[in-house]
């Protein structure tokens, strides 16, 4: 006998498949709802444009939730917003839409503005766009740089920021000063880098638009006469002479052109206080500094090994050039003269008490060179004595103990 199948009515399988089907719906459409809402509750990427319409630069941005202590980072990173420029500052993921906000400025002044929506509006422009703007050409005719440049509008009374920032210019160079003004008639103050001032009073730079700093304004400082006697042991190349005050050497006083011989002297002129600095330079590079000397004082400086301990000769026994080995000389009170009648350079020359240790080199990063002769000084009168040693290059040692260094006899040392 055949089987009969199951009877399944039509009607309850499509009402099941169709039940199937509105699950699926309901999972799906609750699945989306919930990566919807997801979406939604992860903050949102943040930035904000910077338009700088002053006339300063700005060095610090901070941006962060309204009321917070923190300030947070600096947005702008290793960049600054010069005047007239824009920057896009991102602040990474936020959630909220109102920021407090802090500019500094290159001047140190700080602009704060609290509650900002940058939902609404991502772009801060600072200063006025439709401020005109005015561009002077400031050239350095001095020889002195230009450190700090001010400009005011009322008379002085309010210099303002320095225009330089962290620029200076140098002698022969310029500077454009740009500000954003409806105003025409300022005045313009410089400083250089000695610390002198120059005002330029009631400029209209409307009109003007170059304006030339020379130090012609500035008064002038008492100037000295400087004499410098070479009785060292080698030629000086190059003469620094400086306030003691100023923080760099300043220019080379002998010229490019003129050296200053064993045995001879220039005369240095220049401008300042008593208090200077003194600096020589010799061909082989080494050099040699006297601080705080009064030139007004001790208008005649000699140069000889020591000079930089303030010991200087009693008496200018003139300098004994080179000769003949051997040639007679009188002795004559004053420093000893010590010729180098040997073979070869000495490089080591020390003379000390009798009795006591060799101390310092006399010659330094000097030598004496064959038939060159050399003064040696006493620290003081009653400290004439001395136990003499010489070297040579070869290293062979040649002493002379018991020498009075205070009656200006001639030695020959071999």
């Amino acid at each position: 006998m055949r089987a009969v199948p199951a009877f399944r009515p039509k009607l309850a399988l499509s009402a099941l498949r169709q039940a199937r089907r509105i699950l699926l719906a309901l999972v799906f459409c609750t699945l989306g709802a919930a990566v919807a809402d997801a979406q939604q509750s992860q903050p949102a990427n943040r930035q904000v444009t910077v338009q700088n319409e002053t006339d300063l630069t700005l060095n610090f941005l901070y941006v962060f939730p309204r009321g917070s202590a923190d300030r947070g980072p600096d947005r702008l990173g290793d960049e600054m917003v010069a005047p007239g420029t824009t920057f896009r500052a991102r602040l990474g993921r936020q959630s909220g839409c109102s920021f407090d906000i802090v500019a500094v400025w290159q001047d140190g002044r700080e602009e704060t503005r609290n509650g900002v929506d940058i939902c609404r509006n991502p772009r801060l422009v600072f200063g006025d766009p439709a401020m005109p703007t005015l561009e002077v050409a400031v050239a350095n005719r001095s020889e002195v740089v230009l450190r700090e440049l001010y400009a005011s509008s009322d008379g002085g009374a309010e210099w303002g920021p320095d225009r330089l920032g962290s620029q200076v210019v140098e002698p022969g160079g310029g500077f454009r000063l740009r500000m954003r003004t409806r105003a025409c008639r300022f005045d313009l103050r410089a400083v250089y880098a000695d610390d002198r001032e120059e005002v330029k009073s009631q400029l209209d730079l409307c009109a003007e638009r170059g304006v030339v700093f020379d130090r012609s304004g500035v008064p002038p400082l008492p100037r000295h006469s400087l004499v410098l006697v070479n009785r060292h042991l080698a030629t000086v190349q190059e003469v620094y002479v400086s306030a003691s005050t100023d923080s760099d050497w300043g220019p080379e006083r002998l010229g490019t052109t003129t050296l200053l011989p064993v045995g001879e002297e220039a005369m240095v002129e220049l401008e300042g206080e008593c208090e200077a600095d003194i600096r020589i330079v010799f061909p082989n590079g080494g050099a040699e500094e006297r601080r705080e000397v009064n030139i007004c004082d001790m208008p005649r400086i000699v140069l000889t090994p020591g000079w930089v301990l303030g010991v200087e000769p009693a008496a200018e026994a003139p300098r004994v050039s080179a000769g003949p080995p051997g040639a007679a000389t009188e002795a004559e009170p004053g420093p000893l003269r010590l010729r180098n009648a040997g073979p070869l350079p000495i490089v080591e020359i020390y003379a000390a008490p009798p009795g006591e240790p060799r101390g310092p080199d006399r010659l330094g990063a000097d030598v004496l060179g064959v038939g060159e002769t050399l003064e040696l000084e006493a620290p003081d009168a009653d400290a004439c004595a001395a136990d003499l040693v010489v070297v040579f290059r070869d290293g062979r040692e040649v002493s002379r103990p018991g020498l009075d260094l205070c009656q200006g006899e001639e030695i020959e040392i071999r």
